[in-house]
Parts: structure tokens; C-alpha cells; sequence
């Protein structure tokens, strides 16, 4: 064990050590916090991890609730397809049906998502044809959710921390 000096020591350097452990770490599963913030939203969630809002039939887009609600039900009838989407299923449960899912016509959005790490931070976006008017309308689709942030912690920063400090 050593002394308490030698110990001191030690946890100083793994102190030192860990801004830029946890930065690889980032770095290293980027696609894992892609996935993460796409799987909230395609639950039906936003950073905040709250219910996207509006709603479909909330959604000033459909002239009358008749249609929102028929393109609900619409959207409702693919959901098993769209949940075969989502590699982390178990964070968020049930989406609502009323809910939106952000899946516009295919690659429009999801498939142009990018991440942008640094040492510090790091920032999720997308270059899709859609992403403008998906960000007008919902402002927060960026970003993990409490339950995504608690998922990736325990999964991937926790274990960075305890290598680190020899545990």
C-alpha cells in the first residue's frame, strides 16, 4: 500500500490522468452516444428526456386533428419496424402513439447525425435535409437524457474512472 505520501501521490497522478482518459473514452464511443441520443428520440424523447412536443395531434402541420390523428395511427402501424431501429430499447419504454418519433422519410435526418468531441465537451448534430425544421420545431433533440447519461456513466465512464485509479 505505502505510505500515506506514496498514496497521496498516486491519486494525484490518477487525478491528472483522468480528464484525458475519459476524452479517449469519449472519443472511442462516439457511435455509442449517436446511438444513444438517436434511440431517445425515437422513443419519443428530447434531451431533457421529456415527451416530444407537439405532439402529432398538437402539431400546428395538420390542418384538422382527423388528420393528425390518421397520420398517428399511420406512423402507430410502423412502430415495430421503427423500434427494430433502437439499440438501446430498455432505457424508455413505450413510446405514446400520439408522440413523434423524428423518423422523416427514411435518411432525412438520422442518418446524417454527426458528433463533434473535443476534451472538454462534445456536441451532437445532423446535416440531414431535415434536420432545420425538425430543430425549429423541436429544440431540444440534441443531447442525452438523464436515463441515456445514467446508461452511458455506468457502461462506459465508471469503468474509464476505475481503470484509471487502479480499482
Amino acid at each position: 500500500m505505502g505510505t500515506i505520501k506514496q498514496v497521496r501521490e498516486r491519486y494525484r497522478k490518477a487525478y491528472e490522468a483522468l480528464p484525458d482518459a475519459i476524452s479517449t473514452t469519449v472519443q472511442q464511443t462516439s457511435a455509442t452516444l449517436m446511438d444513444l441520443n438517436r434511440d431517445q428520440l425515437l422513443q419519443g424523447r428530447d434531451a431533457e428526456g421529456n415527451l416530444l412536443s407537439p405532439t402529432y395531434t398538437q402539431d400546428p402541420y395538420f390542418t384538422t386533428r382527423e388528420a393528425a390523428a390518421r397520420y398517428s395511427k399511420m406512423k402507430y402501424k410502423m412502430e415495430a419496424e421503427h423500434r427494430g431501429m433502437v439499440a438501446n430499447v430498455e432505457l424508455f419504454g413505450e413510446k405514446p402513439t400520439d408522440v413523434p418519433n423524428l423518423l422523416v422519410n427514411g435518411n432525412w435526418f438520422f442518418n446524417h447525425f454527426f458528433i463533434k468531441v473535443t476534451k472538454e465537451a462534445y456536441s451532437i448534430g445532423s446535416t440531414g435535409l431535415a434536420a432545420p425544421d425538425i430543430e425549429r420545431k423541436y429544440p431540444k433533440v440534441y443531447g442525452l437524457a438523464p436515463l441515456s447519461k445514467e446508461y452511458y456513466y455506468f457502461m462506459y465512464i465508471r469503468p474509464t474512472i476505475k481503470t484509471v485509479y487502479g480499482r
